[in-house]
């Protein structure tokens, strides 16, 4: 597969996937629905996942943030990302890898921290490329917040 036809593909997997997703509620709970005791694993799966996102390796950072997206997504709520947030605000807004910038902010969606999602608000205009990364920021907002999101905002208008 070319590039040219690669970069379509990756905008319409993002697109399905913030409609499949729906963001978990931001949460620190340390024992489950049913008052037993969470397991160990599943208190620190959060921490050792920001770890992979300070790897050197590409390979670790984009595997970490597929696992933080699918763990989010579907145990969300068993499960603390607070850790990780931080860590994915900053390659969000820093890292060299526009892809990972983009996985970065569906991962956040999905984890559905507030801190962390303001946080990629007020950024959103300084992201300006690829312009698929402001497309799926945007979606990913008005999703999380609701329509208004941009109401009255005439440069995110242009944007659209």
């Amino acid at each position: 597969m070319t590039r040219v036809t690669l970069l379509p593909c990756i905008m319409l997997s993002a697109i399905i996937l913030f409609a499949s997703i729906q963001p978990a509620e931001a949460q620190t709970r340390e024992t489950a629905p049913d008052d037993q005791p969470v397991p160990t694993w599943v208190q620190n799966f959060g921490k050792q996942l920001h770890t992979s996102l300070e790897s050197d390796s590409p390979f670790i950072k984009r595997q970490a943030l597929q696992h933080i997206t699918y763990f989010a997504s579907f145990y969300g709520d068993g499960i603390d990302f607070s850790d990780a947030v931080p860590a994915l605000v900053d390659l969000y807004q820093n890292d060299d890898d526009a892809d990972v910038r983009l996985f970065s902010v569906v991962a956040l969606y999905a984890i559905g921290d507030q801190d962390g999602m303001q946080q990629v608000r007020r950024s959103l205009y300084q992201q300006r490329w690829p312009p698929r990364l402001q497309f799926v920021t945007m979606a990913a907002l008005v999703s999380h917040y609701g329509p208004e999101t941009f109401a009255m905002d005439e440069e995110a208008a242009v944007m659209a």
